[in-house]
């Protein structure tokens, strides 16, 4: 048999990567397979594969999961071999079930179990697919068994209706992400084109992170480039590892670039994202960065963010002293329900308006605020100094009189 030869090798690899590995539940069934001794579970399962509410016969997967968060990775186990014993009883030909087992061998690290039901499944003569390939190469990949895997990928090759397929190479990708070898890890996204195929979303997360964290950086933005390229849109892992390569590179001029394209492709941003953004835009003090930034974001889950931008912007236009784009921002931050939080962006307006003599508008201001911000001695001080300083003498008697008001001599 074509197999036979290949079965041989990956036996014998299978033991060493076993060692290595060693590093909608039913909630009352759940409980008796928790309190009941190992020797019991194959027949509590039978018991409840024979009930009506579990004909299905879908209801092993949950619970083997729900054994493995409980710390019992061999009752999960007994479970996985009692569905296996029960295809092979019940003459299952479909291969899609013995995958499904291989496919939670491949959560739990268990390549020999895994071994044995592709041995099951080749015994009856049941037609292999390259879904039960995949599955198996999982399986070793998690066992940290590279050789058996490469073995099995070799098998594939030659075989008809099991040749790799896309998944095939997103496997070796990600697991040579977790491994951090950058080098494998680029010949399997080459090796994945090459035969035609475009990487899942999760695989080019896998090599983008990957990249970052080795230091890799140009080819973790080309491998982003490639992605946009495929028209894939960026998950937030990406999405922060992207602005990684930016802050590292330290290519803070492509912020604006990338705010755009979040823009233009209406990309979501997560707290983390947005969080960075606002001190990155903060920190440089680039007034179209941070607009775009809030653009973004307003009226989103971001108030903390968004609050803090608003400060920024208005900040800006003061401290330029450009009155017009200051007064914008100010009136469209009020509208939209943020009030000051600091006094000192405060202090910063109202010198802004002694420095152009906008008394006027500066008394609007003042009216706007005063019953949403409490002005403090700081404040107050800088007041009565300006009103001073221009003999405006009926708003400085005025401004002391609401001064000795709130408290202050």
């Amino acid at each position: 048999m074509a197999i036979a030869a290949v079965r041989r090798r990956l036996w014998r690899g299978v033991g060493t990567a076993a060692a290595a590995a060693a590093s909608g539940t039913d909630g009352n069934l759940l409980a008796r397979l928790v309190s009941e001794p190992e020797c019991r579970v194959k027949a509590t399962m039978e018991e409840a594969a024979s009930s009506g509410s579990h004909r299905d016969g879908a209801f092993w997967e949950p619970l083997a999961a729900a054994l493995l968060r409980a710390s019992s990775p061999t009752k999960a186990h007994l479970i996985l071999e009692w569905k296996l014993e029960k295809l092979l009883t019940e003459d299952i030909q479909d291969c899609e079930p013995y995958s499904r087992i291989i496919r939670f061998c491949g959560q739990t690290r268990n390549a020999t179990l895994a071994m044995r039901v592709f041995e099951c499944v080749e015994a009856k003569g049941i037609q292999l697919n390259n879904n039960i390939f995949n599955a198996l190469i999982n399986a070793f990949l998690s066992a940290g068994d590279l050789l058996s895997a490469m073995t099995l990928y070799e098998s594939m090759e030659d075989m008809d209706g099991c040749n790799p397929s896309s998944a095939t190479y997103d496997a070796f990708i990600c697991a040579f992400s977790l491994l951090g070898s950058g080098h494998a890890m680029m010949s399997w996204f080459v090796a994945a084109k090459n035969a035609g195929f475009t990487p899942s979303i999760e695989a080019f997360e896998s090599l983008i992170t990957g990249f970052v964290q080795l230091s890799m950086l140009d080819d973790a933005k080309m491998v982003f480039e490639e992605m946009i390229a495929f028209e894939i849109k960026p998950n937030s892992t990406i999405l922060e590892a992207s602005l990684e390569i930016i802050s590292r590179k330290e290519e803070t001029s492509r912020v604006g670039d990338f705010l755009k394209r979040v823009s233009d492709s209406n990309w979501e941003l997560n707290k983390a994202i947005v969080v960075r953004l606002t001190r990155i835009c903060l920190d440089r003090d680039e007034i179209a960065e941070m607009e775009q930034l809030l653009a973004l974001i307003q009226k989103g889950p971001h108030l903390s963010s968004e609050t803090q931008l608003h400060h920024g912007i208005i900040r800006f236009y003061a401290k330029a002293d450009h009155l017009a784009d200051m007064e914008h921002a100010i009136y469209r931050m009020l509208d939209n329900g943020v009030m000051f939080m600091c006094p000192e962006d405060v202090e910063v307006i109202i010198c802004s308006y002694f420095r152009h003599r906008e008394f006027d508008r500066l008394d609007l201001f003042l009216n706007r605020i005063r019953s949403l911000f409490k002005l403090n001695r700081s404040i107050y001080d800088i007041l009565v100094a300006g009103y001073r300083k221009f003999d405006l003498h009926e708003r400085l008697d005025s401004t002391i009189a609401d001064m000795r008001e709130a408290g202050f001599a």
